[in-house]
């Protein structure tokens, strides 16, 4: 059963919409909509924990971002009264939504070290290609208030003493040793993953910014890179470094950007904990088994 009217849909947006199926549930629900051979993705925003001011600032930076033969952005599309982020019922709630432009392509696979070094490449031409504002609410990516925010969400989490002492013992003693400032910062895309991006015809066409905000641009390489780090192994040694040697290609790091490297694949492990502890209704079980990754990937940074 589609939970969205797809007679209305159309109605907004001028179009004629054939299909509209779920293809992400949870959190931030995503449809894939059909008008005849034209493919659009519907993203409905969750209920809370993001202000309409932020979303907005997300349609913004989409619109305005500039064409690049290396690099794209699945864009907003407008209603046929020109507004990017409207109201929808769903589920007997009003919720914003916003209909992107499809971003379809093949896939960057993470047991390939030639998607790898692409991949990499494709985050750091992203970056070079970013406006350098946007209107709206951009949320800083502020490292140390990440954490902390990390630690009050996971003091409610029945089981988390021991991840709790080690992101406030002896992660957050180093992160407060580097140096942040001397980090090249602009507008990120926030979970710039492999299934955050698809590859046609030698462009790179990112979509899913829905964390985006400014702050470090080594956060967005430490983001692609944590996917590698919950289990280690010399095939994800190898994409690893990949993905960083790709990315240096276009945008060559600065000394104090690869030491801060492996402290922030930790702390998008502490992003990840975050996310689950404010919007994710986990049960005992999964929680266990979400915080021995965590150790895991804690004992993994400490050893780089």
């Amino acid at each position: 059963m589609i939970d969205i009217d797809i007679k209305k849909l159309s109605s907004r947006y001028g179009r004629s919409f054939t299909n509209i199926d779920v293809v992400v549930g949870g959190v931030n629900r995503t449809y894939r909509v059909l008008a005849g051979e034209d493919v659009f993705y519907l993203r409905l925003y969750r209920s809370f924990g993001r202000p309409l001011s932020q979303i907005t600032a997300e349609a913004s930076l989409l619109t305005r971002f500039p064409e690049s033969p290396q690099v794209g952005v699945s864009r907003p599309v407008a209603t046929t009264d020109g507004a990017y982020v409207i109201e929808l019922s769903w589920s007997g709630e009003r919720r914003h939504v916003c209909l992107f432009q499809g971003a379809e392509g093949e896939q960057f696979e993470l047991n390939n070290i030639a998607h790898m070094e692409r991949f990499g490449a494709s985050i750091a031409n992203l970056h070079l290609a970013m406006p350098a504002v946007t209107d709206g609410e951009v949320r800083e990516l502020n490292p140390i208030a990440i954490v902390h925010d990390a630690l009050h969400a996971l003091r409610e989490v029945p089981g988390s003493d021991d991840v709790v002492e080690a992101i406030r013992d002896e992660y957050l003693p180093s992160l407060l040793r580097l140096d942040l400032g001397n980090l090249v910062s602009g507008i990120c895309h926030g979970d710039p993953w492999t299934g955050n991006a698809r590859f046609q015809n030698g462009k790179t066409v990112f979509f899913d910014f829905d964390d985006f905000g400014h702050g470090p641009f080594v956060l967005d390489l430490s983001t692609a890179a944590w996917h590698f780090a919950h289990e280690e192994s010399a095939q994800n040694d190898a994409m690893a470094k990949a993905l960083i040697a790709g990315y240096e290609k276009v945008r060559p790091l600065s000394v104090p950007e690869l030491e801060a490297l492996p402290l922030f694949i930790k702390l998008d492990e502490v992003r990840s904990l975050l996310f689950l502890a404010r919007y994710c209704a986990l049960s005992d079980e999964m929680w266990i088994e979400a915080f021995e990754g965590a150790k895991e990937v804690f004992s993994q940074s400490q050893k780089s």
